[in-house]
């Protein structure tokens, strides 16, 4: 049985779309539909490093070393910040990193 997902792909592009193409502030969205504004930042930057399909669910994965280490290598080396080394990487949250 797949995980539940709390907003659906469709939803996600709707409210990016909303923030890129009708000039919507992400608070702005966030207010008319009810959920986080962080929410709306993260579907904003996947969809702009990773298109439409970063919009799309992910599966549970599990990371191989050396992946974990070229994230973190890439974090010291370009000064990135744990939600843009999501973006780059396709790492659904910031925690995954952190952990």
């Amino acid at each position: 049985m797949g995980k539940k997902v709390k907003y659906d792909y469709a939803f996600k592009l709707e409210c990016v779309k909303l923030v890129l193409e009708s000039d919507y502030s992400a608070e702005a969205v966030s207010k008319q539909k009810g959920l986080n504004e962080s929410n709306i930042r993260k579907w904003v930057g996947f969809y702009k490093t990773q298109g439409e399909r970063g919009l799309l669910p992910r599966k549970n994965r599990s990371y191989s070393t050396v992946f974990k280490l070229k994230v973190v290598q890439s974090i010291d080396k370009e000064f990135l910040s744990l939600r843009d080394a999501c973006f780059k990487f396709n790492i659904p949250d910031a925690g995954i990193i952190v952990k």
